[in-house]
């Protein structure tokens, strides 16, 4: 049984409705490596699994979209930000608190002819305690949405338990005009607790193992799809734009080597407990310094994408449903 953890507190990591910790909560999920594809314990094929922007994603016609009946009757999403957000403009309802929108990747998916009923637990600003107990006032655990009828399980969790708030507060002090504080070396104030949470939450024997157990438990059919963080800042300076151009190049780099190693844990860890992760890609850049009508991911949301500030847009959300459509 899974007994809900305690919250290390590494710095601010809860989402609120302000533009300012929105941003704080998902900078740091940046491509840095060539495409890779990973082989599951079933033998199905993980796309991009350390975030590069190389590579195509299956179209909403590719296999799941050709099934006649639906291969997956009981999906359950289960997640933070990354999984709930998606065009403001479409809400999906539940709590407020979440923000969930139709527009994000588990709607797309549940719009695949192969996936039946689905229930969108997933809620902004979640972390590893809110799959197993009450995020907030009103938002139940997410884990009381599975079953044992439950057959098709995605997950994005771990973000907001290794101090996304904390790393991009650091790398962006100074860097907007508006900020007259000196820029900070955050890879000498942040690097070893940065690494040491990623390896508590991600590693062998970690938290991430407890929350795949108790999906076993209450989903022991399920297919279970672990979604790693969609890139917001491009592949290189030279996709760069003036908000990349702000920050310091060291702390653009570390920045980037953070989001391997958490993109990475995120794949280790599915692939250890017997599941995959997907990432989508691309042949162009879909950083948030890509044209609007071709970002998967907003720096500052609002129009034209209408994503929340600092994470995917409604074309990452499709092209994220696209990729676990591929896998499965």
């Amino acid at each position: 049984m899974f007994t809900p953890l305690h919250r290390r507190a590494v710095g601010s990591r809860t989402l609120t409705t302000s533009l300012a910790l929105a941003a704080s909560l998902a900078l740091a999920v940046a491509p840095v490596a060539a495409a890779q594809s990973t082989t599951g314990a079933d033998g199905t094929i993980a796309l991009g699994s350390l975030g590069s922007t190389a590579g195509t994603p299956l179209p909403a016609t590719g296999s799941l979209g050709s099934l006649a009946q639906p291969a997956y009757a009981d999906y359950v999403a289960l997640g933070d930000s990354y999984a709930a957000l998606g065009d403001s403009r479409e809400s999906a309802g539940g709590p407020a608190a979440c923000s969930r929108s139709l527009a994000n990747y588990p709607n797309r998916l549940d719009a695949y002819p192969a996936v039946d009923d689905l229930t969108d637990a997933t809620c902004g600003g979640a972390q590893i305690p809110d799959l197993a107990g009450s995020q907030s006032a009103g938002v139940p655990p997410q884990f009381d949405a599975l079953d044992s009828t439950t057959d098709l399980v995605t997950l994005s969790i771990g973000g907001n338990d290794v101090g996304f708030g904390t790393i991009v507060g650091c790398i962006t002090q100074g860097a907007l005009p508006t900020d007259p504080r000196a820029p900070r070396d955050c890879r000498a104030e942040l690097g070893g607790t940065v690494a040491s949470d990623i390896t508590e939450v991600f590693g062998d024997g970690g938290e991430i193992d407890e929350v795949y157990a108790a999906i076993g438990e209450a989903a022991p059919g399920a297919t279970v799809i672990a979604t790693q963080y969609l890139p917001l800042m491009p592949e290189s300076d030279e996709d760069g734009c003036a908000f990349t151009e702000a920050l310091t190049e060291d702390n653009l780099q570390w920045a980037r080597e953070v989001a391997e190693s958490i993109n990475d844990a995120v794949d280790d860890a599915a692939q250890r407990n017997g599941h995959i992760s997907v990432l989508p890609t691309s042949d162009v850049d879909r950083s948030a310094c890509a044209p609007a009508d071709e970002r998967w991911t907003d720096f500052f949301g609002g129009a034209p994408t209408y994503a929340a500030g600092m994470h995917p847009t409604a074309l990452g959300q499709q092209a994220m449903a696209d990729a676990i459509a591929a896998a499965i």
